[in-house]
């Protein structure tokens, strides 16, 4: 596999959290940044047209009152967003009107750092995953919370929608656990899968319904097949610090691709021990990571050095 960088975009005095590929618009992405690392300060989102002659270029952007943490987009509306923050909030924007939030929620005490769309479009839910060690189920449409899910016992880093089964979601949290729950059954996980670390990191296989996988703060990347809890389905090494994100190739089955504090974006197969490519030009925690949906062989990610990266991976 060749991985190269076709085009880059600059985020200025705001540091990249995470990017969103839209699931309608082939060249659109979208970024999560905030000022001064997330300390404090105020938080960007930009949302920015990939395919222009002269690079990335800016669509529009919104601001907001503190640092933002994920984003992601409507899978009904190609216009709206939503983004998670440290106050506590998640936000409903319109990237073509308003540059106000069509709605705001303060439904976390803590750090809100995943938020997730339901690719499947069943109910239109959003997932909330926070530092306040719950996950929160809202209908955008009412500003109502459907459900709450409070079994782990560190920071939630993730959850993540199951793109096969609508009912289904993971969770992974600094209590050293991947959880799967369905949300029929809110008042308890349907499965648990242990780690040795805090796990940062899932994202299911977009090609074999019962693979998901998890990332830890030592570096590594483990594979589960939810019929056999115990024991994981592959390990991957080589990253030498925390892997923040990971995301499977929704076109290429077995591939998956993993960013970290290490300042690397590195792509693999599953099957093979060692990476297929290894990037290193980021000079900061590598945060963000996605593929496109629409475009086989296009990924991107984003850096606390202000820099989004687009690649083209060809076998």
């Amino acid at each position: 596999m060749k991985n190269h960088i076709t085009s880059k975009f600059i985020t200025g005095t705001y540091h990249g959290y995470n990017v969103k590929f839209s699931p309608f618009r082939q060249n659109q992405l979208a970024c999560a940044s905030s000022e001064n690392y997330g300390i404090a300060g105020l938080g960007r989102l930009y949302v920015i047209d990939t395919d222009t002659n002269e690079g990335c270029k800016i669509i529009t952007m919104r601001e907001w009152s503190d640092g933002l943490f994920d984003v992601t987009w409507s899978e009904c509306d190609p216009h709206l967003l939503v983004t998670s923050c440290g106050d506590g909030s998640i936000q409903l924007w319109d990237c073509m009107t308003t540059f106000e939030p069509k709605q705001f929620y303060k439904i976390h005490e803590k750090e809100v750092y995943s938020v997730d769309w339901n690719p499947k479009n069943a109910y239109s839910y959003i997932l909330s995953a926070s530092w306040d060690t719950t996950i929160k189920l809202w209908n955008p449409y009412v500003a109502r919370e459907v459900a709450a899910f409070r079994e782990h016992t560190d920071q939630i880093y993730e959850a993540k929608w199951c793109p096969h089964y609508p009912e289904i979601f993971a969770s992974v949290s600094g209590d050293a656990s991947l959880k799967l729950w369905d949300i029929r059954y809110p008042n308890r996980c349907t499965g648990v899968y242990m780690h040795d670390m805090e796990v940062l990191s899932c994202d299911w296989c977009k090609s074999d319904p019962k693979v998901l996988a998890s990332a830890t703060t030592d570096g590594k990347i483990f594979g589960w097949d939810m019929r056999k809890a115990r024991y994981p389905l592959f390990i991957l090494s080589g990253h030498e610090y925390a892997v923040r994100r990971l995301k499977f190739s929704p076109f290429e089955p077995g591939v998956l691709a993993s960013v970290s504090y290490d300042f690397t974006t590195r792509f693999w197969n599953w099957m093979e021990p060692s990476p297929l490519q290894v990037h290193k030009e980021h000079k900061e925690f590598v945060y963000g990571l996605d593929y496109n949906p629409l475009i086989p062989g296009q990924a991107c990610d984003c850096a606390w050095d202000s820099e989004i990266h687009i690649y083209n991976t060809v076998q």
